[in-house]
């Protein structure tokens, strides 16, 4: 560590480092970038691979071999052994959204240590939590993010959700969306991207990537995949979730969908570049957060990488997506896919096009976002100096 160098502990009690997944890509590469102007150590739940070559560190709060707790949290002895043996050591904690949000910055500020809340999702089932312990979270946090001296929010919409739920003052609350690692995603060509993984040329290849599980039930799309009888039409999915031995069942072992489960990072935008289309499914009532990483990339990233998306379900709550422009808006039921596929869907040259409107997409880019957190950590830590004088 230098001398008058900031120092960033960036923590995540709630999440795993795992290989492939859209969230431990996002976390990495914003670590990447802080890294430059800062000393950074990610810590994660546990470190499910190694990770080498990084400009920074990353270690687990509990070993690998540990099995998941049923609320997807560190225990909070090893969270509070960290705090003990590693926070006191850094300028500046900045505390990843998990069920507890800002326990872990009240724990930094009881011990003078200057410590951020990151608030990048709502809890499950919405603001109103209907069970005794949704309760207790909504009001741990919400003292604990009162008492904060800066808040981070994933986004204005989240913000404005933190004041009326919380009453958390709006001038304490920055609002910074995730970022997208342009160095990594970027729009290449199809052709040389098909020939590494082995894909045909001639094929209209349809790519999904969330989390398999029944919030976002891929089971219409793959039905209708095999329904509209185009040979030259394939879905490929990449990811996991609890539901992906039932989809693979109800696949069977035709060749028009193929499982690949999570994949290396160094695949995913050549996954990406392979595809006509990529496809979203934003069910109302899923929560947004993926604490498993499960999900193998994010819309934001096909955009980036010029593909047009296919956003299905709860349409609505991707606001990124412009129906006929950059992708569309499809009704998530079985008819609605067969009609999408066998008539609305345009030909693959009409998609490349969108592709292209896809670049334009605003987003912030990983650069603009780690501008940010510095300037929040910063805050944070002249704050906490001003206190201790």
């Amino acid at each position: 560590m230098r001398a008058n160098r900031l120092s960033i502990c960036y923590v995540h009690p709630g999440r795993d480092l795992v290989p492939g997944s859209s969230y431990s890509r996002q976390v990495l590469g914003l670590a990447r970038v802080l890294a430059a102007q800062a000393d950074v150590t990610l810590a994660f739940r546990r470190v499910l691979a190694p990770v080498a070559g990084e400009p920074f560190e990353v270690v687990g709060l509990e070993p690998a071999t540990r099995h998941e707790r049923p609320d997807g949290a560190a225990s909070q002895r090893a969270l509070g052994r960290f705090v003990e043996e590693r926070c006191s050591r850094v300028s500046v904690v900045l505390e990843g959204g998990w069920s507890l949000s800002g326990k872990l910055t009240a724990w930094c500020a009881q011990r003078g240590i200057a410590a951020v809340p990151i608030v990048d999702l709502v809890p499950p089932g919405g603001w109103l939590v209907p069970i005794e312990a949704g309760r207790a979270w909504l009001a741990s946090s919400g003292r604990h993010l009162r008492r904060a001296p800066v808040v981070i929010a994933g986004s204005e919409e989240l913000k404005s959700a933190i004041v009326a739920r919380w009453g958390v003052d709006p001038d304490r609350i920055v609002a910074v969306g995730p970022g997208v690692d342009r160095v990594r995603l970027y729009p290449q060509d199809q052709a040389p991207a098909r020939q590494r993984l082995g894909l045909k040329p001639e094929h209209r290849v349809l790519l999904a990537g969330g989390v398999l599980d029944r919030a976002r039930d891929l089971t219409p799309i793959l039905e209708a995949v095999q329904r509209v009888g185009d040979p030259l039409l394939r879905l490929h999915v990449i990811g996991d979730g609890p539901e992906r031995s039932e989809l693979e069942r109800l696949a069977g072992s035709g060749a028009a969908v193929t499982f690949h489960g999570l994949v290396p990072e160094d695949l995913i935008p050549t996954y990406i570049a392979s595809a006509d289309l990529c496809v979203a499914v934003e069910q109302a009532g899923a929560t947004p957060d993926d604490p498993q990483g499960q999900a193998a990339f994010s819309v934001r990233e096909c955009l980036a990488a010029g593909r047009p998306v296919a956003v299905a379900g709860d349409a609505t709550s991707h606001r990124l997506v412009r129906h006929l422009v950059s992708g569309f808006l499809v009704e998530h039921d079985l008819l609605a896919w067969v009609r999408f596929l066998q008539r609305d869907c345009p030909s693959r040259n009409t998609l490349r096009m969108m592709g292209q409107a896809a670049t334009a997409t605003p987003l912030e880019d990983v650069d603009q976002q780690a501008a940010a957190y510095l300037a929040v950590a910063q805050r944070a830590r002249h704050t906490a100096a001003a206190a201790a004088r």
